[in-house]
């Protein structure tokens, strides 16, 4: 076997460590936009597990609701976390309105209800408990969004 049989497997692995490198260096250097626009995608998609349910179009399932919340809590942890002074303006584009930071008690009293909301549909264990507490949760998503997010397009 001669050294560039031996080196082939070996470079191959390097190349793969280089993009698992910089694919890791890109994701710890995104900025507070591309944090809470992730956030707020992980969110919304959860709360889509949710919708079908609350429609009758699939059964209740304390799983998934219980999932589901879970992971709109953790996306808006870090979401929230993200809306820092220096990010009022992209690059990336924001849909952020300027009232965040003109009105933090506002926008924390939106974030705060919207949580409270949150912690009822999870406390949810059945049917009956989920489909009543689930559109409040809805109503603090759109007000947040009305006041604080500019419409996107």
């Amino acid at each position: 076997m001669d050294g560039m049989q031996i080196l082939k497997p070996t470079m191959k692995s390097l190349s793969l460590a280089a993009m698992v490198a910089v694919i890791g260096a890109t994701m710890a250097f995104a900025g507070p936009i591309e944090e809470r626009q992730a956030g707020m995608k992980e969110a919304g998609k959860a709360m889509g597990m949710m919708v079908p349910v609350f429609k009758g179009e699939k059964p209740f399932d304390a799983k998934t609701v219980k999932t589901a919340t879970g992971n709109i809590h953790e996306g808006w942890m870090k979401a929230f976390a993200a809306f820092t002074p220096d990010s009022k303006e992209g690059p990336p584009e924001t849909f952020a309105k300027p009232e965040i930071w003109s009105d933090p008690e506002g926008f924390k009293a939106a974030q705060d209800n919207a949580m409270s909301a949150l912690m009822a549909v999870a406390a949810s264990t059945d049917e009956a408990g989920f489909k009543a507490t689930f559109p409040a949760l809805g109503k603090a998503c759109g007000a947040c969004h009305e006041k604080f997010r500019r419409p996107k397009g």
